[in-house]
């Protein structure tokens, strides 16, 4: 960052007239704050305080022209962006807890560069399951650069190791448009969609990996990596088939090249914070034992159908699906009172309710209920108004394909000698033994439980009362450590007590 923050500031702020008390005031700031960048002491703000002070000061084009650096045209670009975000903002309700799908990332600086941290910041504040950038040519000419180029191949590369889709880079111009994703497919393939079959295409699925410069002493295993001509056999899904935060389904070949160079010969594997389980069906084999655990139920479930259940008729799991899909409901119930016509048509609200109500009556054992409770789930991601989680619904109510449950594929003799649990990590690493151990906590502030609020609900299907717009009901039996400033010290003990 620029060490001429605080005199741009300074500047910007004697012409407008402004105490420091008032910029405060405006951007919703501490004056402590305020102080701190006027004087230099934080020389490193971060973007969402530097675009509050920007909206506080209302800086238009003549102002940013006294700023040395910025001319004509980047002062017309930095005022069109809070133009645009300002009218973003606009339309937007506060009280509606919607989530926003933009996040403005202005300087004040004339260093105004691309950089991973600023695309990736406001994707992991917002919990976004993927991204889709566009880029401005004022020239109208939108043919890429080098420099887009390579700004992609860094974003691609950044957003694998953060889990977070890059979907598409888009070029625009007052008359024309570029994307990158459209531009990647060749004729002779099928067109690919952003959604296609089900599964979440990205660029990830078209532009291939370069090798690594070093050479890694890695032995590479049976299993093939992700494809993205791998799909499901109709009417199927597999244990890879919804959206989640931190989903390491794109870096399974990657974690196995690891596993295998440096526990090679094992016979367990467990995955203690396992989330979707994808890292645990990777390795899921008759000779190798999977321990999979997850405090949510609606991710318990889940894993139960595809890791844990080897006895099971799958031909009366079938029949009951096709009753649960032929299942008419007219009537309101827990679930779509509270989420019909937000998060859900009210069709499908109510059929879900029904179904899940159904459930508790049809399910002869543990190993059905969990099938089914599983097809569900993955068919509620599939209909639901959101942008990928739960934190809030759109405000457009857009999705209004029908609700279908479909039949989970897996292999129940893998599943024979496996162990799924829905506990504490902290409490259950004590009571278990392994011999690789797979550990991928939540990473920053936001809980999943959150997140996940509707589809644990459903889960656990208790029926608890629900508050505010979003309707979330009260989650902190589920409350992680991970998630907060004890983190160091729960990590510490996870780790001091495995066996």
């Amino acid at each position: 960052m620029s060490n001429n923050i605080s005199d741009n500031l300074r500047k910007l702020r004697g012409k407008k007239g402004y105490s420091l008390e008032k910029i405060a005031r405006l951007a919703d700031l501490s004056l402590n704050t305020i102080v701190k960048i006027e004087n230099g002491v934080n020389q490193n703000p971060t973007i969402e305080t530097l675009t509050k002070i920007a909206k506080s000061l209302e800086v238009g084009v003549d102002d940013l022209l006294e700023i040395a650096g910025i001319g004509e045209a980047k002062a017309l670009q930095i005022v069109s962006a809070l133009e645009l975000t300002k009218c973003f903002y606009e339309e937007l309700n506060p009280k509606d807890n919607l989530v926003l799908s933009a996040q403005d990332a202005i300087l004040l600086t004339s260093d105004i560069i691309v950089h991973p941290r600023e695309i990736f910041g406001p994707a992991v504040e917002l919990r976004a399951a993927g991204i889709i950038l566009v880029h401005n040519h004022p020239s109208g000419d939108v043919t890429p650069s080098k420099q887009d180029i390579d700004v992609v191949q860094t974003l691609l590369e950044a957003g694998k190791i953060m889990g977070v889709n890059v979907i598409d880079f888009i070029i625009v111009s007052e008359n024309n448009s570029h994307s990158f994703f459209s531009d990647l497919q060749t004729s002779d393939q099928k067109k690919i969609f952003y959604v296609s079959d089900g599964s979440q295409t990205s660029l990830f699925d078209l532009l291939g990996t370069s090798e690594p410069s070093y050479t890694p002493l890695v032995r590479k295993v049976h299993k093939a990596y992700f494809s993205p001509q791998e799909r499901t056999h109709s009417g199927r899904f597999r244990l890879q088939n919804r959206r989640y935060l931190g989903n390491k389904y794109k870096l399974l070949g990657f974690i196995e090249d690891i596993v295998s160079e440096k526990c090679n010969g094992f016979e367990s594997f467990c995955d203690i914070f396992a989330g979707t389980g994808v890292v645990g069906d990777r390795f899921n084999e008759k000779n190798i034992k999977i321990i999979s655990n997850d405090i949510l139920a609606s991710n318990y479930f889940a894993i139960k159908a595809f890791l844990g259940t080897s006895d099971v008729n799958l031909n009366s799991i079938e029949e009951k699906i096709l009753s649960l899909n032929s299942l008419e409901a007219k009537e309101d119930n827990y679930f779509s009172t509270h989420f019909g016509n937000t998060y859900f048509t009210l069709e499908n609200a109510r059929k879900i309710g029904a179904i899940r109500e159904r459930i508790e009556a049809i399910a002869n054992n543990e190993n059905e209920k969990a099938v089914l409770i599983a097809s569900l789930l993955y068919a509620v991601d599939k209909v639901v108004n959101t942008v990928g989680h739960y934190d809030a619904f759109r405000k457009t109510l857009d999705t209004v394909q029908s609700l279908r449950l479909l039949m989970p594929e897996f292999s129940s003799e893998d599943n024979q000698n496996n162990e799924i649990y829905r506990e504490d990590a902290n409490k259950l690493i004590r009571k278990i033994s392994f011999d690789v151990l797979y550990i991928d906590p939540p990473y920053n502030s936001r809980q999943y439980s959150d997140a996940y609020h509707l589809l644990e609900n459903l889960a656990t299907w208790d029926k608890p009362p629900v508050h505010g717009i979003a309707k979330k009901m009260n989650r902190d039996h589920l409350k992680s450590e991970y998630c907060l400033k004890s983190a160091p010290e729960a990590f510490a003990d996870l780790n001091y007590n495995y066996n």
